[in-house]
């Protein structure tokens, strides 16, 4: 991997703890990321029609684009959840780590084991052992209570999230891969109309919702500007991955280099916004980092 490429992720991961940092600081709710989101969309539509995308491609992966945008809906529900109720130095780690572990184990429940090599369970098995340690308060006297806290809940719902997007992400993509050659705004435009649903499902959500519905209000007139920008950031750090895949001769070396936004969103938990740091922390976020590298590469 060029030196290039290795900026442009490092940027992107930052760009991606930024994002996080924002929406933990701010107002954690549905109303912040649908409002992110709808900034996401409001972005990359204008790259789309400036590209003159073909857009009848949508007739073709519509229901992948809808059931993908449930299953995102679902991570910023849960990931909503854990900020208002735990610390991003834990949430983060756990949620980006836990579906490594999720979408191997369901490929497994429907019999597909192909890509499972001695060295990839080894490195599931190093994050499994990080998420164990993680949310501990002694690192020599693991305690079951540790696990039973609200934040962990929301964590597992926003991994059983990215974990459903993820699977279906790879099919959808496939298909419009086949039909047009232009890989990276073909990406574009699947996470543009993925986002789409995500503004429906969350919009729906919070109509139903009085206390979102003060959420949308309170962002929209105190944290607009922070919201906004989150959205923004959320666009940019997916189009330089998307800018760096044809730049590398092996896209798994992006996917285990972006994974260096887990110690950095440990970092940004405990320096800006003053969590607690431990020696249980500080080793759990480190052996998964170590154990998502080897499954990645």
């Amino acid at each position: 991997m060029s030196p290039t490429v290795a900026i442009l992720v490092f940027l992107s991961a930052l760009l991606h703890v930024g994002w996080n940092t924002l929406g933990k600081s701010g107002t954690p709710s549905k109303a912040f990321f649908f409002t992110a989101s709808f900034t996401s969309v409001f972005l990359l539509l204008h790259v789309l029609f400036f590209a003159d995308f073909d857009f009848s491609i949508f007739s073709e992966v519509w229901i992948y684009l809808a059931v993908s945008g449930l299953f995102q809906a679902v991570y910023y529900s849960g990931l909503a959840g854990a900020y208002r109720t735990g610390e991003m130095s834990l949430v983060y780690p756990l949620a980006r780590a836990l579906p490594v572990l999720f979408v191997p184990g369901f490929s497994f429940l429907i019999g597909n084991i192909s890509g499972l090599s001695v060295f990839t369970v080894g490195g599931m098995f190093l994050v499994f052992l990080g998420c164990l340690i993680l949310p501990q308060s002694n690192i020599r006297q693991l305690s079951f209570r540790g696990y039973f806290k609200t934040y962990s809940g929301f964590a597992v719902i926003a991994a059983f999230g990215t974990t459903g997007y993820t699977l279906l992400d790879s099919k959808g993509m496939e298909i419009i891969q086949n039909i047009n050659n232009q890989s990276i705004m073909g990406a574009i435009f699947y996470f543009t109309f993925q986002m789409i649903f995500v503004c429906i499902y969350l919009g729906i959500f919070i109509l139903f919702s009085s206390n979102e519905k003060r959420n949308l209000l309170h962002i929209i007139k105190k944290e607009k500007l922070s919201t906004i920008f989150a959205g923004l950031l959320v666009a940019t750090a997916y189009i330089i991955i998307l800018i760096c895949y044809p730049m590398v001769t092996n896209v798994s070396y992006v996917t285990a280099f972006r994974q260096i936004s887990i110690p950095l969103g440990a970092v940004a938990g405990i320096l800006l916004l003053k969590e607690k740091w431990s020696i249980p922390k500080i080793t759990g976020v480190l052996i998964i980092f170590i154990g998502l590298i080897i499954v990645y590469l």
